[in-house]
């Protein structure tokens, strides 16, 4: 009893500190300086769309980009049961991306981001598609967090 005393006693203006010091994380969207003016979207570009729409444009930004996005994405069968449904499949999505500055169009940034992920076949197909884009939003996130941390790094 005394040991979870001490603890919440000690826990407490630790807490407290933390919240008043003023901390926030450096690389969040607060302090980008960067903005994308332009898309140029090749590929798929319901894919390349979704993660065009991740980004905010900041008005009076110096650092303006365009960003060229291929996107593309493979839903292959990952596993078939023994009747020969479909059980599994495999959602690769695959992000060509180069940010070209618009004052001297110099490329500053050319990466591929890639990431793939399973989902279990459900047996209505509206299922199977409702996981499929909760699983292609998720990617998404992921790589638009990932590709904004690398330009805030550029940028900093």
């Amino acid at each position: 009893m005394p040991y979870k005393f001490l603890k919440i006693l000690l826990f407490i203006p630790i807490l407290f500190f933390i919240q008043n010091c003023g901390y926030q994380p450096l690389l969040s969207g607060k302090f980008q300086k960067f903005s994308i003016n332009s898309f140029e979207i090749t590929g798929d570009k319901k894919l390349g769309r979704i993660l065009a729409n991740k980004f905010n444009k900041i008005k009076g930004e110096q650092n303006t980009l365009t960003l060229k996005i291929n996107a593309s994405k493979i839903r292959e069968i990952s596993t078939k049961s023994a009747t020969g449904s479909t059980t599994e499949y495999n959602v690769k999505i695959s992000f060509d991306i180069e940010a070209v500055s618009d004052f001297d169009n110099k490329s500053i940034f050319l990466k591929t981001f890639s990431e793939s992920r399973t989902l279990k076949a459900s047996t209505l197909h509206v299922d199977t598609l409702n996981r499929e884009k909760k699983i292609i939003q998720d990617i998404v996130n992921t790589i638009n967090d990932e590709l904004t941390r690398q330009l805030n790094l550029i940028y900093k």
